[in-house]
């Protein structure tokens, strides 16, 4: 786990965070629970090929980028297969990272090759815990 926790450091100090995720400070153990139960809900809305709730779960720049859910979860189906269609999610305790709130998750596809999903994520104005965008790494760990 921690090297999954530097290869994140790494990434975020090569600015890999898209649409420059708002900086927080600490977070709350409410704001861990919500923040794990918003990935955790579009996580399952791909398996469920729920663009709308997937889409709704997107920072309104990501959503403006990306267009329409439709559009997002022909993206994810493309390019993020393993989120997509995973066969496990074991979710880390989301933490600040130079000032982003992330959070990372193991998921393992179905020919059981693990991948490590970094979700940054970012406050709305009216302070719920949206996705910012993700960076999916392919480890060489396979599961048994």
């Amino acid at each position: 786990m921690k090297s999954w926790l530097a290869m994140v450091g790494l990434l975020l100090s090569l600015g890999m965070p898209p649409n420059g995720a708002v900086a927080a400070e600490s977070l709350t153990a409410a704001d861990a629970q919500a923040i794990q139960a918003v990935v955790q809900t579009q996580l399952e809305a791909f398996m469920d090929d729920d663009a709308t709730t997937a889409f709704q779960l997107a920072t309104a720049s990501t959503r403006m980028q990306i267009g329409t859910p439709d559009n997002f979860l022909r993206l994810i189906k493309e390019q993020y297969t393993p989120m997509y269609r995973h066969e496990t999610a074991i979710f880390s305790k989301p933490e600040v990272v130079d000032g982003d709130a992330i959070q990372l998750v193991r998921l393992t596809d179905g020919a059981s090759h693990v991948w490590l999903a970094i979700f940054w994520m970012q406050q709305d104005e009216d302070n719920t815990w949206k996705v910012d965008g993700c960076q999916l790494l392919e480890t060489t760990s396979i599961s048994i």
